[in-house]
């Protein structure tokens, strides 16, 4: 099949939608398809546009003014998008929010295209009443007219799929699951010779508790929360890969290390030279970088809310309430026991191997696709 896949970014623009299409298209090439990723040009800089990786010149205003990945795209490239959707057998968009993915939704419905849409999250919460209130009903109104046009609707996450069938009145029967994976042979279990000597590459203090925080620097990730936390425990350090409108920078914290996009083989070594991974966000779906992280061995501690989009075998996770005392409560028993987090890095690794692999759910897609096509 000659696949069309669909996101507002792609890497180095940091984020899991990223990361999730780039190892679908992998996945899907090493299959025997043909795939043609359609993305904008932000960053500014990056790759050029090439007949299987279109990108599209766009404006980034919404992210930067409020933390919206809805990019707005220029109207004269019209016609590449139409040059893809004439050459594609089917089309893969990820999410349904405005940007360059709904435009391309709405184009390839109308075209009477086969579209399978993925969902990564729910309602983002905003600190703009109006705008919130408008993208829970832009979400549920795109999601529900899509299904009416045939669109097969997917989602990564129980939660954000029990959001949808609630908010949007979406039918089980209408919509599937297509689970986060992570890839193999890209994200795997750092052993302890390895680590010891990635340890001094990265500079980390193996007499203190490291602790990492990959993605795109929002409000809605926790960023707040991992500020207060590196004031409460002064004696843990703290790395944060990746960017976005919060700058930790700024934050002047000395426990604080700021790093930028990283290839994914540097990503693999920084999960496992730190001793915990980090994520009290909200909003979220399942983020990949969580099984990411425990591929490499690296034992995470998420937010009830994110852990909820997963909703399973809690043991294997730390879960802490968003909460600043309760989160400097659970950081400072894992600086008191720093052996036990030790002890659980081959457990959570076996368990993201056995649980989690993009192979498989690019194969779950594919059916999609050929159910859509009949």
């Amino acid at each position: 099949m000659k696949i069309l896949l669909v996101t507002n970014y792609q890497p180095p623009h940091m984020g899991g939608i990223e990361y999730a299409a780039m190892s679908l298209k992998s996945s899907w090439m090493r299959l025997g398809h043909e795939v043609a990723w359609l993305t904008t040009d932000i960053p500014r800089g990056a790759a050029p546009s090439t007949p299987d990786n279109i990108r599209i010149p766009s404006a980034n205003f919404p992210e930067r003014l409020w933390q919206i990945n809805s990019p707005v795209i220029d109207p004269f490239r019209i016609p590449a998008i139409n040059r893809a959707l004439d050459w594609c057998d089917v089309v893969n968009i990820h999410s349904l929010a405005p940007g360059l993915s709904a435009v391309v939704l709405f184009m390839a419905l109308l075209r009477r295209k086969p579209v399978v849409a993925t969902q990564h999250v729910g309602v983002i919460p905003l600190s703009n009443r109006m705008l919130d209130a408008v993208q829970k009903e832009f979400l549920c109104r795109v999601a529900k007219w899509g299904v009416g046009k045939g669109m097969k609707l997917t989602f990564v996450g129980q939660a954000v799929q029990d959001w949808f069938i609630e908010n949007a009145g979406l039918d089980a029967g209408q919509i599937a699951m297509t689970p986060a994976g992570y890839d193999h042979d890209v994200y795997f279990f750092v052993h302890d010779d390895e680590r010891r000597a990635l340890r001094a590459k990265w500079q980390v203090d193996s007499a203190r508790l490291n602790i990492l925080f990959v993605g795109r620097f929002y409000e809605k990730k926790g960023l707040a929360l991992i500020r207060q936390a590196a004031r409460d425990c002064p004696d843990a350090r703290f790395t944060l890969v990746g960017r976005g409108p919060v700058v930790p920078a700024a934050w002047n914290l000395e426990n604080i290390r700021v790093i930028d996009f990283v290839s994914n083989a540097e990503l693999r070594e920084l999960y496992g030279v730190h001793d915990l991974f980090i994520m009290p966000s909200i909003g979220e779906g399942w983020p990949a970088v969580v099984l990411q992280a425990m591929a490499c061995g690296l034992p995470c501690l998420i937010s009830e809310e994110t852990f909820a989009g997963y909703g399973k075998d809690r043991e294997m996770f730390i879960v802490c309430q968003r909460d600043p005392e309760i989160l400097r409560q659970a950081l400072l028993a894992c600086v008191d026991d720093l052996g036990a987090l030790y002890k659980r890095r081959e457990s959570v690794a076996q368990y993201a191997r056995a649980t989690w692999d993009w192979e498989r759910t690019a194969v779950i897609y594919i059916e999609l696709f050929k159910q859509l096509k009949g």
